[in-house]
């Protein structure tokens, strides 16, 4: 393949592409609008966009070069919609092969994926397929979807991570060959919202956990390591945001200094839910990588995380954040304390955030993932 040098310079023809997220909520939707933003001003493509109509957060893209589809917005209408999926693809595969598209880039696995895979291919048009979890998190299998997944890694041109733990559990399982994959990195998250967050950490120190609550996250540790570090006399906060519910004894959720909000989260409200913080934990019991980190990373916020999966690749303990020597709540507490009470750390934490925010920024990512499109091509 020529280098990109010199296709700069010869000012070749840019090669079509087309970013695909047809999922309505989670983190999805702002992670193809921010690489979607970014890939815009990439020289070498142009870009086309298809998302779902019942998107929470509404992709601000040219008419001309938007391609959305209508989904389904519950178990009912995903029958219907599944009755009329044939004619959905045939009919946006006619206009990706107008419009000369050369690559589909799906930015998160859909249970309607693998039939946008099959479509694409008898047209002649590549698919790489964002992995972001090699296996079910606890409390997320759903077997048909799971299948229906492993069918497209199986089939995707190219695969591609954002961790090195997913794309081993991938060529341990055999999904994919080494030739077949890619690994990138999550890129960094940015929210409006979030300010200029000051140097030093408020007081109390405010912890702030964000995300989907599920079993895996590990909320109920995260209020146990909470109630100690109280119980030894740190001035601290906790505040747990997300959708979902916590098993956990009613005396840790009720706690002095522990807010609970299990609502949905308005997109436009991340911003300064995260700029209250003076760091983000993840007490996570297994991981593949985290978005969270990203946004964290993005304020800048130093990040206290269990060592699980991919999250020790994404926390550079004592630069970026802390990792906690294990998944409990007695190693959580202390690697809080650490990240508190320890002269200097919090600053050069942050300051680390801030620097490792560059090297992980959207730009540097559109860049990568523009190479591995390009390495593809015929």
């Amino acid at each position: 393949m020529a280098s990109i040098e010199s296709h700069s310079e010869s000012q070749p023809a840019k090669i079509s592409v087309a970013l695909v997220y047809w999922g309505r909520l989670g983190a999805g939707a702002a992670l193809i609008s921010q690489i979607a933003e970014a890939m815009e001003r990439d020289e070498r493509f142009e870009l086309f966009v298809s998302t779902s109509l019942q998107s929470e957060l509404p992709l601000q893209f040219p008419t001309a070069r938007s391609l959305p589809i209508r989904t389904f917005s519950g178990p009912l209408s995903l029958l219907l919609r599944t009755l009329l999926l044939p004619l959905i693809i045939r009919r946006l595969v006619r206009r990706l092969s107008a419009a000369n598209v050369q690559a589909i880039v799906t930015v998160m696995p859909h249970i309607w994926g693998l039939a946008l895979q099959r479509g694409a291919r008898r047209a002649g048009i590549r698919t790489l397929l964002i992995v972001h979890d090699a296996d079910p998190h606890p409390g997320e299998r759903r077997p048909v979807f799971d299948w229906l997944v492993r069918q497209e890694i199986r089939g995707s041109d190219r695969i591609i991570t954002f961790s090195d733990h997913v794309a081993g559990r991938l060529l341990a399982r055999g999904d994919v060959g080494e030739s077949r994959l890619a690994r990138l990195f999550h890129p960094v998250f940015r929210f409006t919202g979030t300010g200029d967050p000051p140097t030093r950490p408020a007081t109390p120190f405010r912890i702030l956990f964000f995300g989907r609550i599920l079993p895996y996250k590990g909320v109920p540790m995260l209020l146990e390591a909470f109630a100690k570090l109280r119980a030894d006399g740190v001035d601290c906060t906790l505040r747990v945001i997300g959708r979902g519910q916590i098993d956990a004894p009613a005396d840790h959720m009720k706690q002095p200094g522990v807010s609970i909000s299990t609502g949905w989260v308005a997109p436009d409200a991340i911003g300064g839910i995260l700029a209250d913080a003076d760091t983000v934990a993840l007490p996570y019991l297994e991981a593949s990588q985290s978005g969270v980190i990203a946004a964290a990373y993005g304020v800048p916020l130093p990040v206290v995380a269990t060592p699980v999966g991919g999250l020790a690749e994404q926390i550079v303990d004592g630069e970026t954040g802390v990792l906690a020597r294990s998944a409990t709540a007695s190693d959580f507490a202390m690697a809080i304390r650490r990240l508190i009470e320890t002269p200097g750390l919090y600053e050069s934490c942050r300051a680390g955030a801030a620097r490792y925010a560059q090297t992980l920024s959207l730009e540097c990512f559109v860049r990568a993932l523009g190479d591995v499109v390009l390495s593809g091509k015929p």
